[in-house]
């Protein structure tokens, strides 16, 4: 095992030295390390934050991020996602080897620990899980029981009910949106195909990417903007009556092009065929059954509709238990199988390898994972499926849920990266790859 990482540290090395000077990472200077908040924030910055905090803040990663990310029920609305049961209680090991996994990200060429305490990986927990046990867990830049933001990570929950639903019935994914949802009959979004939404590539024009984001004017960032405002803000346009209003630029199942709309009609779906609202779903479904320490938060629109694209949050140990559903530990949090045996194979038959550089963010996530060869594609909400198993969901600003389930391992973390930076990707798959595969 040493001597793989040792290898691995070498063949990296080599693969640095011919790295153009200008590929060097940077962040603002006047932005404060996370590490000042390990232990969370001053009253005096908390009223500072609050008062400050504007739609723009929540994407740029800046200090006023990191407070948002950690205290989202005091800038917007937020409803409960309860748990349930005992509390599953996770056992504990130690392997020294996690931090001295060595990684090419856009930091450098670094061991995990000199990785994380770079101030530009911004990091601010991290958990590993082998075997069901937690063999790594650190917060260098938050509250061990803090609440943090999963954004986009959460949308492999959407992504799971969708598969339950399927096994159940109740959801035909080769049907279009418009048998489900009333409310899209005779738009674009109602004529795509339910698995084309579900596997991000409906081809309407709501691209996920820092310029849309940033744009008020463009799909994405207009519902950004009408929906992340402040608590009090007067009401923008709802996320529906946004998204009936988008157009095609390309057909169905042509490129993966990745956006938390898709996942909103994802989520309207759910409520629609079960009859109750998102979070009492995912409450049932999954969060009461995995021995959460918790309740989850999840954000509210300003229409008062449920954020399901990634406003949503727990704490880290919270994460890894969620995560822990799919893989052969999950009896170490529950008592049942959450996670089917066919959902695996339904996730891996589903990629689409021909269309995941097509657009914006396979190639930011080729990029990420240095080319591995095993990074086939993209389905069931996963940003990352390699052919080897393992699955890879990211979320704005810097979280991340790593699943191998062959090596029964996994990998989560918390972060507030600098305009959603990918700097700390790699890493989850050297520890699976270099310690456990």
């Amino acid at each position: 095992m040493k001597k793989t990482v040792i290898i691995s540290f070498l063949l990296i090395s080599m693969m640095a030295a011919v790295l153009p000077a200008d590929s060097v990472y940077t962040i603002p200077e006047d932005l404060t390390p996370v590490s000042r908040w390990a232990d969370g924030f001053t009253a005096e910055e908390a009223e500072s934050f609050r008062n400050s905090y504007t739609v723009p803040d929540y994407i740029a990663g800046n200090d006023i991020t990191a407070y948002t990310y950690l205290n989202i029920s005091e800038i917007i609305t937020t409803m409960m996602v309860n748990r349930g049961g005992a509390v599953a209680e996770l056992s504990r090991g130690v392997d020294p080897g996690i931090e001295q996994i060595v990684a090419k990200t856009d930091l450098g060429v670094l061991p995990l620990s000199e990785a994380i305490a770079d101030p530009r990986s911004r990091l601010q927990g991290m958990i590993v899980m082998h075997k069901g046990e937690i063999v790594y867990e650190n917060y260098p830049g938050m509250p061990e029981n803090s609440k943090h933001l999963w954004n986009s990570a959460s949308k492999t929950i959407t992504g799971l009910l969708m598969h339950q639903l399927v096994e159940e019935g109740l959801v035909d994914l080769k049907q279009p949106v418009s048998e489900y949802l009333d409310y899209t009959e005779g738009s674009p979004i109602g004529e795509i195909l339910v698995e084309d939404v579900l596997h991000q590539r409906s081809g309407l024009d709501f691209e996920e990417t820092q310029e849309n984001f940033h744009n008020p004017d463009h799909a994405l960032g207009g519902v950004l903007h009408s929906n992340m405002a402040p608590r009090g803000t007067e009401r923008g346009a709802g996320v529906k009556e946004s998204i009936v209003l988008v157009k095609p630029t390309k057909a169905p199942n042509t490129a993966f092009e990745y956006s938390s709309l898709n996942t909103q009609v994802l989520g309207d779906i759910v409520e629609e065929v079960t009859g109750k609202p998102w979070n009492v779903v995912v409450s049932e479904r999954i969060w009461s059954k995995a021995g959460m320490e918790g309740d989850a938060l999840l954000g509210l629109s300003s229409a008062h509709e449920g954020l399901y694209g990634g406003v949503f949050a727990s704490t880290l140990r919270d994460l890894a238990r969620y995560a822990l559903l799919f893989t052969p530990s999950y009896s170490a949090v529950s008592s049942e199988r959450v996670v089917s045996e066919d959902y695996f194979q339904a996730v891996y038959d589903a990629v689409n390898p021909e269309i995941y550089d097509k657009a914006f963010q396979g190639p930011r996530m080729i990029k990420a994972f240095n080319g591995d060869e095993k990074l086939i594609g993209t389905s069931y909400q996963w940003d990352a499926v390699f052919s080897d198993g393992d699955l890879y969901k990211a979320g704005l600003g810097g979280q991340a849920i790593y699943v191998s389930p062959e090596t029964d391992t996994v990998v989560v973390y918390y972060s507030t990266t600098w305009q959603n930076s990918f700097s700390m990707i790699s890493y989850a798959r050297a520890i699976v790859n270099d310690l456990y595969r």
